[in-house]
């Protein structure tokens, strides 16, 4: 009678499991260098290659020219001089009365025209004080139209904004148009500790969405107005065509010092 075999007398071969383990786990390893590869890739961006270091656009207030203003009295009136002496005021001409003729006969009370009353010159300045000192020239320019130059700004674009490294006119567009849109007069830039960072995107066809203060200014005021150039700003000039995705993301300083 023969001997029943027993199977676990019997050896089962170990390299085809072996090999697809080994399969399995290479798949796997390189599955995680491919996706780490991935999200490390070298990123094609717009502007400068070093866009924390890149230069700002000043920021300043129409309202005032901005030239030294003299401590004169106003002189609307551009006089080629340096002199601050008001000069002396024209003098008015004094209508002569014609005096009657010596064979003119008087003409009877009844045809005598009425009087006229004597009219008061209107006067549009202020007469000057007994006192005042005139000079021969003219009076230089004195207006308060020009003063130094105040509550002015930079905005540049913010260290981990895409606008990085090519297509920069399209990101000095970005930077003009909201540079122009950033109203400083007022603001205290005493009252500021560091600069104001708006983040925001730009959409294919240009228009601005959820614009927020990632990093404050210290002074509300401040964080408002330039919140407020970035909504003004929309839309702006739309993504350029070699631009493939969608939308960008986009950050701005505004440093009121």
């Amino acid at each position: 009678m023969a001997e029943p075999l027993d199977i676990l007398d019997q050896r089962d071969p170990l390299a085809a499991p072996f090999l697809g383990a080994l399969l399995i786990h290479a798949g796997v390893v390189a599955l995680l260098f491919f996706g780490w590869f991935w999200m490390n890739r070298p990123k094609s961006t717009l502007g400068d290659i070093h866009p924390a270091g890149g230069p700002a656009y000043a920021v300043s207030p129409v309202h005032t020219v901005p030239i030294p203003q003299r401590e004169a009295t106003p002189n609307p009136v551009a006089n080629d001089t340096q002199s601050m002496v008001p000069s002396a005021p024209a003098k008015q001409e004094v209508e002569k009365k014609v005096a009657p003729e010596k064979n003119a006969f008087e003409v009877p009370d009844k045809f005598k025209k009425q009087a006229e009353r004597p009219q008061k010159q209107q006067q549009y300045t202020q007469p000057p004080p007994p006192n005042q000192v005139f000079s021969h020239s003219r009076q230089a320019l004195s207006n308060p139209m020009y003063a130094p130059q105040s509550g002015g700004g930079q905005v540049g674009i913010g260290p981990n904004s895409p606008l990085g490294s090519r297509l920069g006119w399209y990101a000095e567009l970005v930077r003009q148009r909201i540079a122009q849109n950033w109203h400083t007069s007022g603001l205290d830039m005493r009252s500021q500790t560091s600069p104001a960072i708006v983040s925001f995107f730009i959409m294919r066809d240009g228009t601005v969405r959820d614009p927020k203060i990632i990093e404050s200014s210290g002074n509300p005021n401040i964080d408002s107005t330039a919140l407020r150039s970035v909504y003004d700003s929309s839309p702006l000039p739309p993504l350029p065509a070699q631009v493939s995705e969608s939308y960008i993301s986009a950050q701005f300083t505004f440093n009121l010092r």
